[in-house]
């Protein structure tokens, strides 16, 4: 039998497994790959009719770790039920040095900062209180988010992170 493998991102509920899709379930690996901050973490499957049974709730899954939740082995095809991961994002916090950005654009040009090892494609930063989310990083001082700032913005030397819960899921 195939593992399964899955890598979601974000503050959300996610259906990992439909009812109906025959897969066998012994065993589901939960890691978290997020760079700076724990995330909780919920699993449950749901029978169509809506009725939760929480397999793990409000696990706080820290930085680096693996959870191994041995499920004694189920079926998806039987009573019509699904497999189902929340995730809950780790606490904001301040980066490390200043950004200063310069006009209306998608840049967010760093000082002292540690992009490559603070943050992650998906997480939100807050720039002289505007939030952005991050697009791409390409080196510790550059980094680019998904919308334009909307002006010259005042250097702000302590620019905030909303980190995004990053989790590898393999079920086997």
């Amino acid at each position: 039998k195939m593992a399964k493998y899955f890598n979601i991102s974000g503050e959300l509920t996610q259906q990992l497994l439909a009812p109906g899709d025959e897969v066998d379930v012994s065993k589901i690996l939960l890691t978290n790959i997020q760079k700076v901050s724990e995330c909780k973490v919920d699993l449950y499957i749901e029978r169509a009719i809506g009725n939760k049974f929480y397999l793990i709730k409000g696990v706080e899954l820290p930085i680096g770790s693996t959870l191994t939740y041995d499920a004694s082995s189920f079926n998806t095809s039987s009573n019509g039920f699904g497999l189902y991961i929340k995730l809950t994002d780790g606490a904001s916090f301040t980066l490390t040095g200043s950004i200063d950005v310069t006009g209306t654009n998608v840049n967010v040009p760093g000082t002292g900062t540690l992009y490559t090892s603070e943050l992650s494609v998906g997480d939100e930063v807050v720039v002289s209180g505007e939030t952005r989310t991050i697009a791409t990083i390409t080196g510790d001082t550059t980094a680019t988010v998904t919308a334009a700032f909307g002006s010259d913005l005042a250097n702000d030397t302590s620019p905030d992170c909303n980190p995004t819960a990053l989790v590898d899921v393999i079920i086997n």
